[in-house]
């Protein structure tokens, strides 16, 4: 139940800057890409996600193990980073932090060189799903050393919004801190990474959505500003330009549904006030993944959530984990006659992607009708390329090592000067 939302989302952001020049480029863009965004990838092949995604390179790791009825001797896949760095080989060692949203490691590090295309900040992004997606952006060459940073930005455009923002790009040497600075003037640390071999430094600062951010600041050793970069307010999604349609669901864990039809029909999931997640639900389109393979269960995961769309028929879904504990969700037909079930219930378990689960779905007499294995996720990590010596992933970094910390510990507090 791997999901493009974020991933290309994320991808599409980071190169706003190939669309036309037309005001609505952007969102007619968003619009096209929301249908493939939107549909499973579990058993989708890597190449049939590259087709249906030119304008970036799209990996998926679905995780650890490895399929039945593969023969003995047969060569191992290269995981998503050796991938990257055969078209983009890393000068000097990478830097890897967590993105506190996903509880995923985000992987960056330079290629290129001073000539003659320069060099090239590339990163790599993994989702609490498993799936990744890579890219690399240009460093604007000499002459522009006025500009002593530079950012990029996958997350930024990501809906809905989580509880946590991640920023990072890269730096020259002269940087020594690197602040998120609040509409208020509050001002949030980051930390500027220093790795070894590298021709710049790389920044990272996270920050709560709901903090205010308005731009990055960079000082010098002297403590001197010597960079402002604007934090413009996410755009907001097509769906949300005209009011929902037909009745609103309610259902357990505070979870509300609506329907929206503009541009598709899109379940869309609220919490508070607050958008949680979506669900396609166009037809033709209707469970479905990208290779048009149905599926009994489209998903959504996250803080103690799980929720989403079925098949219609679809009574109760119990989420069942390796250990064999389990949490079940009644499901109800959907009000719009869109042809699924909704459900929604909570969980305890701090990351269940990490371990691996199975989603059985019953029906009213109780008998089961469909099951959906998840396989465990396997987080990304710096590997060599094959004879390469290895990188070890380390750096020297000042600052608050803010995206670095383990999952569930404390995020930063803005403060003031």
């Amino acid at each position: 139940m791997n999901d493009l939302e974020e991933r290309l989302r994320a991808a599409l952001d980071a190169r706003a800057g190939t669309y036309g020049t037309a005001p609505d480029a952007y969102a007619r863009t968003v619009s096209r890409a929301r249908r493939t965004r939107r549909r499973r990838l579990a058993l989708i092949p890597v190449a049939a996600a590259v087709a249906a995604v030119t304008a970036v390179t799209v990996f998926l790791n679905a995780g650890g193990g490895s399929g039945a009825g593969i023969a003995t001797g047969a060569v191992e896949e290269p995981g998503p980073y050796r991938r990257s760095i055969a078209e983009n080989p890393p000068v000097g060692e990478p830097v890897t932090v967590r993105d506190p949203a996903e509880n995923r490691p985000v992987i960056m590090w330079f290629s290129g060189g001073a000539a003659p295309g320069g060099h090239r900040f590339c990163d790599l992004v993994q989702q609490a799903t498993g799936g990744t997606s890579s890219g690399c952006s240009k460093v604007p060459p000499a002459g522009h050393e006025r500009e002593n940073a530079w950012r990029l930005d996958p997350f930024h455009s990501r809906w809905p919004r989580r509880p946590v923002e991640l920023g990072y790009g890269a730096a020259r040497t002269s940087v020594t801190r690197v602040e998120a600075v609040t509409g208020d003037g509050a001002r949030i640390p980051g930390t500027v990474h220093r790795p070894g071999g590298a021709p710049l430094a790389v920044w990272t600062v996270s920050f709560p959505a709901d903090a205010g951010v308005t731009r990055f600041e960079f000082l010098d050793g002297d403590g001197r500003v010597v960079q402002r970069i604007r934090q413009d307010a996410p755009m907001p999604p097509p769906e949300l330009a005209k009011p929902p349609v037909g009745p609103a669901a309610d259902l357990p864990g505070g979870l509300t549904a609506r329907l929206y039809t503009d541009p598709e029909r899109t379940v869309v999931w609220w919490r508070g006030g607050e958008a949680v997640g979506m669900n396609l639900v166009e037809p033709g389109h209707l469970l479905t993944d990208l290779g048009g393979k149905e599926t009994p269960v489209d998903l959504r995961l996250h803080d103690g959530l799980w929720y989403g769309v079925a098949r219609a028929g679809t009574a109760r879904i119990a989420l069942v984990f390796q250990d064999g504990t389990s949490a079940d969700a009644v499901a109800v037909a959907d009000p719009w006659d869109s042809g699924v079930a909704l459900f929604s219930g909570t969980y305890r378990r701090p990351d269940p992607y990490l371990e691996g689960f199975q989603l059985v779905g019953y029906d009213a007499a109780g008998a089961e009708i469909w099951h959906d294995t998840v396989r465990a996720v396997t987080p990304v990590r710096p590997e060599p390329a094959p004879g390469a010596s290895g990188a070890s992933g380390t750096s020297e970094a000042s600052g608050a090592p803010e995206a670095s910390r383990p999952a569930g510990s404390p995020q930063p507090t803005p403060s003031r000067r």
